[in-house]
């Protein structure tokens, strides 16, 4: 007996169910396949479209409960009942039989040979294509394009894959699945509340694109200003204020697509499609920790589906997330005695909240609306301050003290937009979106020490506030053509960006002088933003775009898109792309794409300024570092520069294997070449730097650091991925994957500073180029046999470097040596509704090198902040799911 997923066959037996009682309902009318309607169902489990199919027009419709295994294409248009099944199996090699008694089957084999025309070859080829293939919205315009017939590398995760992982936010799930994305989990002390940005191809997480629905995500207020870690100076989009429960599926373009989509896009695109449910919910629960006994963590999630009027839904979806903090500090001796301050993971309290809603006005006019909402706080702790040290207060703290870090995050988004369609004038999509995300900090047990038995312990940081409004036009219309017998999808588009980021100063006692010489000005491990520091930037974006996509013959596809944008602070810029692909047979296709990209400055880069000490000087000692923006005096004359976009050249050559529809082997080698790369410029510091800060009022502060468009760099590599679904017959149904991709940036040119000041050091060119694993293996299979699903996933994260920060210290390099991760997750359906999964992330408790002693920012850090993987090791998690 074949595997049966109990979900899938409690649709199946309910579409077996209104079926029958639908077409009684409408006896005596046309039959159904004669009748048209209009039909608006988006990509999805096939069994669901084909249910809301025999919902609507009555039409009795038979398949096994299989079919939920399988991805549905797009259904649109007035169509009668037959034609509506045939486009919701395009793609799948499924094909529909009528029974005598006029019922619908679904079964295995070509497309039948009675459609003629040009729709007939278009519907072969695509029945041709994996059942483990899936039609996709991202890097095309067309409604007909699916993961492997694309001509640039497109990656589909389902819900499904997205639980299996036991991650309780998307930025894990993501990273757990996808060989190309690579972003340090975990991290240790404050870095681990920084938010986690989509790293792709070895980028920087904000030279990807994230979209949700197809819309643009507006950007976290917090600029990575954190030494130590990859990535110095970028300001991503937080994918962890997304619920996972709220998503359908998300598609990952590992390609540039500034033409397309707008800047950003230059490793590739996000696109996070939410659930589109009018009826039904589930609700989840997980609890978990980790092997070495702290990290206690609990979670909620759930969804729950309602419909509207037009054939409309609403579907409601949440997620909770309490943890407690990890300890994998390192014991040290300092001040007479030994430390053993708890150094790791914050403990978090976070909710978020989503809603999607469409309704429909008439047969082709609809509205919709999507929005998100969340809060994350968490706290951490901070290095000791230790009794012995001058900047602390022995009144306050005799026994020394160990400051603590509170950042709190809230996030929302609001979108509204409308869609119509016509078949003779073509798909319009006019919407608004505004997106907003507050960042504040706070300090505890801490102290100003120029303030004496004076100081606060307590102190109001900064609060920072990223604000995004978009309103877009986007238009499409497929063309017969007398050259080709497939349309020529044409695509335009207008767009209008409006963008504001605010800094807004601390605690006046967090910053200022307390009239006690000596000593540190500002709280210790928390010096707070000043008026100085705080400030409004703002700027408007307006753009256009136009593409054409056309399938030339049956072997050949070209696609073209071209962009203008211009920016208000940095002017006009112009970019293409350009994408071909070659099927010599139905098994094995060549596909490429040549493309440039312009990503301009964030308004957090531009504007940023702050203190910290999160920098260490050759000794490895902490010092108070000046972060200062590009334009201000003190930046000026250490050579700062205005700064300039980023403009990028992005080339990728694909081979497609698809040996039969249940296997696939896609290899997608690339080169992106960037000019002028934004980054943090390297510590200055010197007597020279020291007088020009003094001079300009900041002579408490050793270092200084400012944004700079420091080099150019090339980043090479290749991206591997296979899957094969295995029909096991009375065993069940087994489906294997395998992903590879291996990286390299180079840094091609220094850009010099002209006071002769090192703009980028040695330890910031090791991050560039070696600060990320070197290569990423991930092997995964999902067994499901009756009511048993097994999820187990092998990961080997190649070796990754941390250089010393000058050449005299160059006997400190560290390379650390691979790591290979195992998860497993077991699920078992008790009931239809009801389902128990244990599992474990880590499982056999993989931890990476220790750290070098000499290299540590703090003697408590026992593990680097580059470590891909969670250093706390094994965690193990039980999750209940009830679906109703």
């Amino acid at each position: 007996m074949l595997p049966i997923s109990t979900t899938v066959q409690r649709r199946s037996r309910l579409a077996l169910a209104i079926g029958p009682l639908a077409a009684l309902f409408l006896a005596g009318a046309q039959g159904a396949e004669a009748a048209r309607q209009q039909y608006h169902l988006a990509p999805g489990p096939l069994d669901e479209v084909l249910l809301s199919i025999s919902r609507q027009s009555g039409q009795v419709i038979s398949f096994t409960p299989q079919l939920g295994n399988y991805s549905s294409a797009r259904v649109d248009g007035a169509l009668s009942a037959e034609q509506a099944v045939a486009a919701a199996l395009r793609g799948t090699g499924l094909q529909l039989q009528v029974s005598p008694d006029g019922a619908f089957i679904i079964k295995e084999g070509p497309q039948p040979a009675s459609a003629t025309g040009s729709k007939a070859k278009a519907q072969a080829s695509e029945a041709a294509a994996p059942t483990l293939d899936r039609v996709v919205a991202i890097g095309t315009r067309r409604s007909d394009a699916t993961a492997l017939t694309s001509a640039a590398p497109v990656d589909v995760i389902n819900s499904e894959e997205l639980v299996q992982t036991g991650a309780t936010s998307l930025n894990q799930a993501l990273f757990q699945l996808l060989p190309s994305f690579n972003f340090p989990q975990n991290q240790s002390a404050t870095r681990g509340q920084n938010p986690k940005g989509a790293s792709l191809r070895g980028l920087s997480p904000d030279q990807t694109l994230v979209l949700i629905n197809g819309k643009r995500r507006h950007a976290s207020a917090v600029v990575n200003i954190s030494g130590g870690v990859p990535f110095i100076g970028a300001q991503p989009v937080d994918l962890d204020m997304i619920p996972i429960s709220a998503i359908d599926h998300v598609e990952v373009l590992r390609d540039g697509a500034s033409a397309q989509y707008g800047s950003d896009a230059v490793a590739g695109v996000v696109n996070i499609v939410l659930k589109e449910r009018d009826s039904g919910g589930q609700l989840n629960t997980q609890l978990g920790q980790y092997a070495q006994g702290d990290g206690f963590s609990k979670s909620a999630d759930g969804w729950y589906g309602l419909g509207l009027p037009g054939d409309g839904f609403l579907t409601l979806s949440f997620n909770g997330l309490n943890n407690k903090p990890t300890d994998i500090g390192d014991k040290y001796e300092a001040g007479g005695q030994l430390q053993d301050p708890r150094w790791g993971g914050a403990s978090r309290d976070k909710y978020n909240l989503a809603a999607n809603a469409e309704v429909g006005l008439s047969d082709q006019w609809r509205l919709y609306s999507f929005a998100t909402f969340g809060q994350d706080k968490s706290v951490n702790n901070t290095p000791p301050l230790l009794a012995s040290n001058p900047n602390n207060v022995a009144s306050i703290y005799p026994n020394g003290t160990i400051p603590k870090y509170r950042y709190r995050y809230e996030d929302g988004a609001l979108t509204l937009g409308s869609r119509y369609e016509d078949e003779s004038i073509g798909r319009f999509d006019l919407s608004a979106t505004y997106g907003r995300d507050k960042h504040d900090e706070l300090a505890f047990n801490t102290v100003n020490p120029s303030y004496g038995a004076n100081s606060p312990t307590k102190f109001d940081v900064a609060t920072l506030i990223n604000e995004q409004t978009n309103l877009t036009l986007d238009y499409a219309k497929d063309l017969d053509v007398a050259w080709s017998e497939h349309p020529l999808t044409v695509s335009a588009g207008v767009a209008y960006r409006d963008e504001q980021y605010r800094l807004e100063e601390g605690d006046y006692s967090s910053y200022s002088f307390g009239g006690i010489d000596g000593v540190q000005v500002g709280a210790v491990q928390a010096s707070g933003l000043t008026p100085d520091d705080a400030g409004t930037y703002k700027r408007h974006v307006g753009g256009v775009y136009f593409g054409l996509e056309n399938q030339v013959t049956d072997k050949f596809q070209l696609g073209l898109a071209g962009r203008t944008e211009h920016y208000s602070d940095f002017g006009s810029a112009t970019t293409g792309k350009l994408s071909a692909r070659y099927d010599f047979t139905p098994q094995v296709g060549l596909r490429a794409t040549v493309n440039n990209a312009y990503r301009a400055p964030t308004l957090g880069q531009i504007g940023t300024s702050w203190t910290t000490t999160t920098n260490v000087d050759i000794n490895g000692n902490p010092v108070l570092t000046r972060m200062l923006p590009a334009d201000h005096p003190a930046a000026r004359a250490l050579g700062a520069q205005p700064l300039k976009p980023e403009k990028s050249t992005n080339y990728s050559l694909g081979l497609v294997l698809r040996p039969s529809e249940q296997a696939s082997l896609t290899i997608d080698a690339y080169q992106i070449s960037i000019r002028d790369r934004l980054l943090y410029s390297g510590g200055i510091s010197g007597p020279d730097a020291e007088r020009i800060l003094s001079e300009a009022g900041f002579g408490q502060y050793t270092w200084a650091q400012f944004m700079t468009n420091a080099a150019d760099t090339r980043t090479r590599g290749v991206d591997i991925v296979g899957k094969y679904n295995l029909d096991l017959q009375r065993y069940g149904a087994l489906s294997l994957s395998a992903g590879y991709t291996k990286a390299r940036t180079t840094i091609e040119k220094i850009h010099s500073n002209p006071f002769g000041f090192d703009v980028l050091t040695r330890e910031a060119q090791g991050f560039l180029e070696h600060g990320y694993p070197e290569d990423k293996l991930v092997l995964g299979a999902i067994h499901r046999y009756g009511p048993w699903t097994i999820a187990l996933s092998e990961t080997r994260y190649g070796e990754y470097r941390k250089y010393a920060a000058s050449a005299a210290n160059a006997q400190y390099d560290q390379t650390f040596s691979a790591q290979w991760n195992t998860d497993l997750d077991v699920n078992y359906a008790f009931t239809r509704q009801l389902r128990l999964s244990v599992g474990a992330n880590n499982l056999f408790d993989s931890k990476p090198d220790d750290f070098n002693t000499r290299l540590r920012q703090t003697p408590g850090q026992q593990y680097s902040y580059l470590s891909p993987s969670a250093p706390e090791g094994a965690f193990y998690y039980t999750r209940l799911s009830y679906d109703f």
